[in-house]
């Protein structure tokens, strides 16, 4: 008789918590909600995110001069060298920089290919106090701009700063290299690819004077869902009511006063916006420091994320994804993320809600992709005017598998940059 008794309100008691977790499972998710309705979002953390600001923001690559002049770009996808270097790089320390030379082409290609030394480059001009920042030295000289670190293998008192736009080419004198210990970086095994170091139009071009063949790969892909990334960004506290209004092909959250996200289904891009946001200073340095900390807030993966590219007059950042020490293309319209920075309490950012996740075997294991000299013959007879390239390179192009669901094929390509717009070499000359 007692355990009947008991029976009952136990049974009440469990059937109230289930319903109380089921509702709440349900405001927490503002997939439920339809039309116009005010959903409640739920802010969630995740440390999952491990990459640093050191890492995302390491140089795109190093080529090699030897001691007759050869030059090689170096690729090892195995380990990092860029961060291998970078921890060798770490103990420098400098008070003392020298201007060298301005103004003239002819002397800074010339350095350029100075022998026995590295090259680490950058695709927009970096800041002093940002390479400080990223390599964790010492480096305590005037804040100047520079496109290129030329590290001299047989002298370990000095290093050159080299910046495109103006030709100006910097000597700094150094303390704490030591040379041997950066030579054994490179003793490891990589694929070598020869180089040479031209002038595009008045800006430096890595030119491959020979076919080039490269590693094709597949990936498995993983997808974030827009649930989670509205739980993280679409509140900064639990009890916020966020608005969300569903269309043909696309989401759209307003949390009616200082953040939008729309997520577009038909290419599976989120756009962002965060009208309550201190974006910093106007610095280089302050300015990517905020992006990257927006990316961590937002929670997007960054395993395999590099900068690509910084647009001074729009104030906009992009980042694609790197494998084999190349760029991934085609992504998505901007690669992995782009960042704009709209004033100074405001930014918008587009995002990909797809990231590689597990490599799979892929159909072939190499390309071989055609020298550059031919390249620029292909263009020209397609009619696209030197003058119209303002660059070319290496990329992989990001491509859905058909016979393997959500599974991306990368293939190297060409990509070439014709009004501000990079497209396959191929489409740019089926395109004239």
């Amino acid at each position: 008789m007692k355990f009947r008794q008991l029976l009952l309100p136990t049974g009440l008691g469990v059937a109230l918590v289930l319903s109380l977790v089921l509702s709440g499972m349900m405001w927490t998710n503002p997939a439920h909600s339809n039309g116009n309705s005010g959903t409640k979002v739920t802010k969630t953390s995740d440390n999952t995110n491990n990459t640093t600001f050191q890492d995302i923001y390491l140089p795109s690559y190093i080529i090699s001069t030897n001691k007759t002049g050869k030059q090689q770009i170096l690729i090892n996808s195995q380990i990092n060298i860029v961060s291998q270097l970078r921890d060798k790089m770490s103990r420098f320390k400098s008070t003392s920089i020298q201007s060298v030379s301005q103004g003239s082409s002819s002397k800074y290609l010339k350095q350029l290919h100075r022998k026995n030394t590295l090259l680490l480059n950058y695709e927009t001009s970096m800041t002093v106090n940002f390479f400080r920042k990223v390599f964790q030295n010492h480096l305590k000289i005037p804040n100047m701009r520079f496109n290129w670190v030329q590290i001299l293998l047989n002298d370990p008192n000095h290093l050159y700063l080299l910046n495109d736009k103006n030709y100006r080419v910097d000597r700094v004198t150094l303390k704490g290299n030591n040379s041997n210990k950066l030579k054994k970086v490179l003793s490891d095994q990589m694929v070598r690819h020869q180089v040479d170091i031209k002038l595009l139009n008045g800006k430096p071009l890595v030119y491959y004077p020979n076919a080039v063949k490269l590693k094709t790969y597949s990936f498995q892909l993983t997808q974030q869902t827009e649930t989670y990334y509205a739980n993280r960004i679409m509140t900064t506290n639990n009890s916020s009511s966020v608005q969300v209004k569903r269309r043909k092909n696309k989401t759209e959250y307003n949390d009616r006063g200082f953040r939008q996200m729309t997520v577009d289904h038909s290419n599976d891009t989120v756009t962002f916006t965060n009208y309550n946001s201190k974006t910093g200073s106007g610095s280089f340095l302050s300015t990517m420091n905020h992006a990257y900390k927006q990316m961590v807030m937002v929670g997007i993966p960054m395993d395999s994320i590099r900068l690509f590219y910084y647009d001074s007059g729009n104030d906009t950042t992009i980042f694609r994804t790197y494998v084999g020490g190349m760029p991934v293309f085609d992504q998505s319209g901007f690669g992995a993320v782009r960042f704009t920075t709209l004033d100074q309490t405001s930014y918008r950012m587009y995002f990909s809600l797809d990231s590689l996740q597990v490599p799979i075997p892929p159909e072939r294991s190499t390309t071989t992709l055609i020298s550059m000299k031919t390249l620029m013959a292909d263009l020209k007879n397609a009619g696209i005017k030197q003058s119209k390239i303002s660059d070319i390179k290496l990329g992989y192009e990001w491509s859905r598998a058909t016979d393997i669901k959500k599974a991306v094929n990368l293939s190297p390509t060409w990509y070439v940059l014709i009004d501000h717009k990079w497209e396959p070499y191929t489409d740019a000359i089926n395109d004239n």
